[in-house]
């Protein structure tokens, strides 16, 4: 039978372990955003606050929307909103729009 303290350390680098992970998917989702739409700062709006266009785009897209930011490119000063919420499969996705609802990208 493991000892309190081996159960103690197994359970300490499991813990270590999905932090770690944890900050990675976090880098990997900053990265994936700044390929897409490059530096930028973004902060939560209301769903209201959203141009029509750029919900009618995410719409066509997602099942259903859960959150919005707008982001602010840094290299023009140009407007976006990123989007969330998920597919009909289930599956939660970002879209960025612009304010006219063309998709830039997505993840």
């Amino acid at each position: 039978m493991a000892s309190k303290r081996t159960l103690t350390v197994v359970a300490g680098v499991g813990a270590a372990a999905l932090a770690i992970a944890g900050v990675a998917i976090a880098q990997n989702h900053e990265a994936n955003e700044n390929r897409i739409i490059g530096k930028h700062s973004e902060r939560d709006i209301p769903l209201a606050q959203v141009p029509e266009a750029a919900m009618n785009a995410a719409r066509a897209q997602l099942a259903s929307i859960s959150k919005a930011e707008q982001v602010t490119r840094k290299a023009d000063g140009s407007t976006l909103y990123e989007i969330k919420g998920k597919n009909s499969d289930g599956k939660t996705i970002e879209l960025f729009v612009t304010p006219e609802g063309q998709v830039l990208g997505r993840e």
